[in-house]
This record gives C-alpha cells, sequence and structure tokens, in this order.
C-alpha cells in the first residue's frame, strides 16, 4: 500500500452501531443507505432508502434474485418530497398510510410502498440491525475533502421482518451489509459488496468508486479516471486504494490486481435523474502475477459518468 493509502486508512473511523445523518445538528442534504441480504427461503434482497434533500426527491429501490435464477426482480420508486409521508427517524413508522413511507433511525429501517406494472408491485419492511463488525469510512470529517462520503457495515445481524409482493418472510438475525453513503449531493460512483461481504471464512470484498464531481479540491489531478477504496477478507488485501480508469467488467485494484465480473445480471433503471445499473455477479480477484481468487457473488450499483455501460451481460 503506499503512504498516502496508509494515512487514509488511519482516518478511517469505526462505528458499532449502524447510524445515518437524517436528523439533528449533523443532518446532511443527501443520505442513502443500501442494504443486501439472504432471506430463509434463499432470496437474495436488496434495499435502497434514498433521502435527497437536495434535489427535493425520495427513492426506494427494492431487488430480489430468486435461487437459480437469471432475472432479477425490482421495484423502483421515486418522486417529490411531497410524494411521499414525511421520513421518519425518531421510531420506525406506521406502514398503513396513503402515501409511501420510508424511515431510518439508530440500528433500523423501515419502508412500505406499492406501484403497479413492476416484477415487484408492492413491498414493506422493518430491519433491526446488530453491527457484528464496526463500520468503516472517513465519517463526516470525508466532508472536507468531497461531496459525498461513505460508511461501510461489512457484517451485520438483520432481524424483523420484510413482505414483497404480499409474501412476508420473518428475518431472525440473518446476515447482511449496509454501505450508507451521505453529504451534499449523489455523485457519479459505482459499488461493489461480495454477500455477505465479510465472512468468518473465505473471502470477500467491498469496492467504492467515485470520480471527479465528487472532489471538492484537486479534481483535476485525476481527469476521467477514478478513485477506487474498499477493503477485503481472506486470501484479499484488508484496505487498498487507488486512482484508475474501469473497463467493461473489470475493475483496478491498484498495484497490477483488479477485480473481474463475470455472469453479470442487470437491472438497467434511472436514480435521481442518472442512468444507473444494479446487478448481482461472479467475482474473481486478480493479482498482478495473474494469480486468480474466486470471490463468489457479489452485487453492483453503478451510476452516471459512464459507469453503467460497464456492466455487460
Amino acid at each position: 500500500m503506499s503512504i498516502a493509502g496508509q494515512v487514509l486508512e488511519k482516518l478511517f473511523e469505526n462505528r458499532y452501531n449502524f447510524v445515518a445523518p437524517d436528523s439533528g445538528p449533523h443532518k446532511l442534504p443527501y443520505t442513502c443507505s443500501f442494504h443486501w441480504f439472504h432471506t430463509p427461503d434463499g432470496q437474495l434482497v436488496g434495499v435502497d432508502v434514498v433521502r435527497s434533500d437536495d434535489m427535493g426527491r425520495r427513492a426506494l429501490r427494492v431487488f430480489a434474485l430468486q435461487p437459480g435464477s437469471d432475472t432479477v426482480s425490482s421495484l423502483l420508486l421515486e418522486g417529490p418530497t411531497p410524494d411521499w409521508e414525511p421520513f421518519a427517524t425518531d421510531a420506525p413508522p406506521s406502514m398503513s398510510q396513503g402515501k409511501p413511507v420510508m424511515g431510518r433511525g439508530e440500528n433500523w429501517l423501515a419502508a412500505s410502498a406499492s406501484i403497479e406494472g413492476q416484477s415487484i408491485s408492492s413491498v414493506s419492511f422493518l430491519l433491526n440491525f446488530k453491527v457484528q463488525v464496526p463500520g468503516r469510512g472517513t465519517g463526516e470529517s470525508g466532508l472536507l475533502l468531497a461531496h459525498m462520503t461513505a460508511m461501510d457495515y461489512l457484517r451485520m445481524e438483520i432481524s424483523g421482518w420484510i413482505i414483497l409482493n404480499g409474501q412476508r418472510m420473518e428475518l431472525d438475525r440473518v446476515t447482511g451489509y449496509a454501505s450508507v453513503h451521505f453529504g451534499d449531493f449523489l455523485p457519479d460512483y459505482a459499488g461493489v459488496a461480495s454477500v455477505p461481504p465479510q465472512q468468518t471464512a473465505g473471502e470477500g470484498i467491498l469496492v467504492n468508486v467515485t470520480d471527479s464531481d465528487d472532489i471538492k479540491h484537486g479534481a483535476a489531478l485525476i481527469a476521467n479516471k477514478s478513485v477506487i477504496y474498499g477493503y477485503g477478507c481472506g486470501q484479499l488485501p484488508g484496505f487498498f486504494l487507488t486512482v484508475g480508469a474501469l473497463t467493461r467488467n473489470s475493475i483496478p485494484l491498484g498495484g497490477g490486481a483488479r477485480l473481474e465480473l463475470s455472469e453479470v445480471k442487470t437491472v438497467p433503471h434511472w436514480l435521481l435523474l442518472r442512468p444507473t445499473t444494479t446487478a448481482v455477479a461472479k467475482a474473481t480477484y486478480v493479482s498482478d502475477n495473474s494469480d486468480r481468487i474466486e470471490v463468489g457473488e457479489v452485487i453492483l450499483d453503478f451510476r452516471g459518468g459512464g459507469y453503467p455501460a460497464l456492466l455487460v451481460p
């Protein structure tokens, strides 16, 4: 790792509770939290709760992949803030309301919405979190240099319930992860995470990618490249940081290493008025000497800046 990477790693915070800057003196214009986990029947489920006060909009994204399926089902709902119930932060909101509802507080997340004509037409959930691996990120100090920063919870227990298309599933300490993005606005980005990304054994990885529109000072220094950083476990590097250019189904990780993607299942859509692709894929870590380590199943979320076009089924 470079000296700059070692310094940056030392600046990262560890958080032992799931929290987001949605209220109080630390409230920020933009916050979203993306969560992935397996349900007891084997479905891979992802939920994303988006509060975008900078644009006056809200969004809820829900994804589900059945075991053995090649198609990711989804509910994608976005609209002006007045079209939603007030964003709840003090306690989980009531689900029996006329408008779509979302809320997020310390160690919990909740939402309820329905829409016609999508493969997931209705969803409700109340998720309670117990952080097992402390969240890592630069916290609010990272906003001195960037418009948006992230806090990644690499392993958490999830309890509660979720209802997809009328089917209720109880969740009893299932394993998942969460990535919280917060700041002035949502810039172009790409993200990759193992499912679950941090296991007690085996390989896992989480990658965050942003380009120059996220950088407050010195953006010209990276030109048309991206800042890429993240964490690994097992045989993978524990922390990595580099500046490089993504190519189709491939992400540079620094030092000649890269993450190769295959068997990509995509859901193209729009998020806050920019093209976005969410996907599930298989990932392989390729080292600088071309050794290959199978990472397994990963989820991907690529938004704007040409990133979505790099995911090829």
